[in-house]
């Protein structure tokens, strides 16, 4: 009998082994999962919050280049509405911005500023459609993309020189 219960011992403790594998393995799995889960919602971030940063980037350089220019000769008031542009530093000392017709891209993002007419109703309140052309203001959206994801920030920017 001595002999018998020592086999049952051994069969028990290979049975709990095998069980204890297989939660450890379960453990690791799960861990492994929420790792990988992570890494990808930590990579989304970094991507929106690059894009982000070269949205704003964009819009404030067109608030330099309205200060640096006029705005009827060749300044914001001459861009054609709804094409796109992008921001280029030119080469003189210091430099200033200069708008260029189309797109860039920057590490993978692509990136386009469109300028578009702005009206306004009896109130002097923008409006999207209707209203008398405001000249002296324009809609600005700096729009990021890359892969399928976007970015896209809209501002307002008048001619506040006399």
């Amino acid at each position: 009998m001595i002999f018998k219960d020592q086999e049952s011992a051994s069969g028990q403790s290979i049975i709990e082994i095998l069980v204890a594998l297989a939660l450890l393995s379960g453990g690791l799995v799960c861990l492994l999962t929420l790792a990988n889960f992570s890494l990808r919602n930590s990579i989304a971030l970094k991507e929106t919050t690059q894009a982000k940063f070269l949205a704003e980037e964009a819009i404030e350089a067109v608030r330099n280049f309205r200060d640096n220019t006029n705005w009827q000769t060749n300044g914001l008031g001459v861009l054609t509405a709804s094409a796109p542009y992008y921001l280029q530093k030119s080469s003189s000392v210091p430099p200033q911005w200069q708008l260029v017709p189309g797109q860039e891209i920057i590490n993978g993002f692509n990136r386009q500023v469109v300028f578009n007419q702005v009206a306004r109703d009896a109130n002097d309140n923008i409006t999207e459609s209707g209203g008398a052309p405001d000249l002296e203001t324009k809609k600005i959206i700096a729009t990021v993309w890359w892969k399928d994801k976007k970015v896209e920030l809209v501002t307002y920017l008048a001619n506040w020189k006399p």
